[in-house]
């Protein structure tokens, strides 16, 4: 066996374990294509962008999720900076007029053409944004448009479990929008976005095992997140408080 770095956030007491899923080849392919040195290195910046997204997320409560399409006769809808900033200052300018408090967590979807994008939100504290009913309902919800949108179309739907939300919208990175998208950002988190205080332990992994047990009953959430790239999983145990 070997230590194990644990990470322990003091804001949702999530433990993330690592795991072995397939022995790794040690060697060192020198000659290893240059599409696969590429297409592993897609891979690393998913994995780095879903687990820092979804630390920030997870350390929020969160009251809609929305989603931002793009009318292609209005704007470029293939232009990823011009529709990041235009995205950028609608939410800037949503904030200063309607809702000051307001945090949001924002991130892009690539289009199965693999040129187009429409965009989604975490928000939270959302003041006199209005919210108008579109008279449809998704297993039960209310689906909302938002008024002043003006790009195209919105959806807006109230959150329900934050926890899984919070899990459900890591899945819009991918490794497709990582290979479109170098060296450019893949999310947005307001500057009020609550980040979990992270403390860091290197235990043996037979007492992190010994602590789980003897915690069963705390015990409330559980996400595993594959890192294909390397053959690890990453297994993140939220607990409550006792």
């Amino acid at each position: 066996m070997y230590n194990q770095t644990l990470i322990f956030s003091e804001k949702n007491h999530s433990v993330p374990l690592i795991s072995a899923i397939d022995d790794i080849d040690k060697k060192v392919h020198t000659c290893e294509l240059s599409e696969e040195r590429k297409e592993r290195s897609y891979q690393v910046s998913a994995s780095r962008t879903i687990s820092t997204l979804y630390e920030i997320s997870r350390a929020n409560i969160w009251d809609y999720f929305v989603t931002f399409t793009f009318n292609r006769q209005k704007i470029d809808s293939s232009n990823y900076d011009l529709l990041t900033e235009k995205v950028r200052v609608w939410l800037s300018n949503l904030k200063q007029r309607y809702a000051p408090n307001l945090k949001y967590i924002l991130v892009p979807e690539l289009h199965k053409d693999g040129v187009h994008y429409h965009f989604h939100a975490l928000i939270a504290n959302t003041g006199n944004i209005e919210f108008i009913n579109s008279g449809i309902k998704h297993n039960g919800n209310i689906i909302y448009n938002i008024g002043n949108w003006k790009f195209g179309f919105t959806t807006a739907s109230k959150v329900i479990d934050s926890a899984r939300v919070s899990s459900y919208i890591t899945k819009y990175i991918t490794k497709d929008l990582c290979s479109v998208t170098k060296f450019k950002k893949r999310y947005w988190a307001s500057r009020n976005c609550d980040r979990p205080k992270v403390r860091t332990y290197c235990l043996p992994y037979e007492e992190i095992g010994k602590f789980l047990d003897d915690n069963i009953h705390l015990l409330q959430y559980t996400k595993e997140v594959v890192i294909d790239s390397c053959g690890l999983a990453v297994t993140y145990i939220e607990m409550k408080k006792e």
